[in-house]
């Protein structure tokens, strides 16, 4: 596929103007959420005013910030009649863990209709609600690993990208489907690829085996801890565990690398 756009140095929002807007994508199941709201964290601790927007019918990316399923965009949007004017910031902004603020898009019931088309009204409600300037970095977590044009639409917003993948053939598989999309939306669109994020894995060959064939950095690889799976579970961030859990703290580092 040829070597990829973000080889040098990101640099996040460096005017704090417009927020960088970064989805995250990777392979079903790959653990896009939990990523991303420790990075989401990692990115508050180093000063950055953060929004996380989960973009998945199911309203789950940001429980492990909120601790709940917090109400989406489209069912406040259908319960106000599509009056925009009608919309208040606290009606579809939640605060999360570690200050930062998380809002779920949403979108149709299985099988009706597309969910991407949900990005765009997000964003236009945002807007709208004059809050879409108040951040340095919106970060999007992206339902599975489909790159069709409703699921690729963040991108059509982004600034960069991230991909979560860990040291297997099924999710570097799908990586390099999502690195071809980031490259053609490229062509348009002033998007970049941050690079990759292995997760929960205690190998790297294939990883590395991939960027060597397609060249692209690799932001961290996080390593096999059981903790990171439960975190899920438990409804917590590393972040948050970590503060009864010390042995933890050098898990929330790889996060914070990240960030870095």
């Amino acid at each position: 596929m040829g070597g990829l756009i973000g080889q040098d140095k990101v640099e996040i929002n460096p005017t704090n103007q417009t927020p960088s807007l970064i989805p995250v994508y990777g392979k079903g199941g790959i653990g896009k959420s939990t990523t991303s709201c420790n990075i989401s964290i990692a990115l508050a601790r180093r000063g950055k005013k953060v929004l996380q927007i989960g973009c998945d019918p199911k309203h789950d990316s940001t429980f492990t910030l909120t601790g709940f399923l917090i109400p989406t965009i489209i069912d406040t949007l259908q319960v106000k009649d599509y009056h925009y004017e009608d919309v208040w910031p606290e009606d579809v902004i939640y605060k999360g863990y570690g200050g930062v603020d998380c809002v779920e898009a949403g979108g149709p019931p299985a099988g009706a209709g597309c969910g991407g088309y949900v990005v765009g009204e997000t964003i236009k409600l945002l807007k709208e609600l004059n809050a879409f300037y108040e951040y340095d970095i919106i970060l999007f977590d992206v339902l599975g690993d489909v790159v069709c044009g409703g699921f690729a639409t963040p991108l059509n917003y982004a600034d960069y990208c991230i991909i979560i993948t860990d040291n297997g053939f099924d999710a570097l598989f799908a990586t390099n489907r999502i690195s071809a999309s980031v490259r053609e939306k490229s062509n348009t669109y002033p998007l970049r690829l941050a690079g990759l994020v292995g997760n929960r894995t205690s190998e790297r060959d294939l990883i590395d085996k991939y960027v060597e064939s397609c060249p692209m950095p690799v932001l961290e690889v996080l390593p096999l801890v059981e903790d990171i799976r439960i975190s899920r579970v438990k409804g917590k961030t590393l972040f948050e565990m970590a503060e009864y859990q010390e042995n933890l703290n050098y898990v929330c580092d790889f996060y914070l690398n990240i960030a870095n």
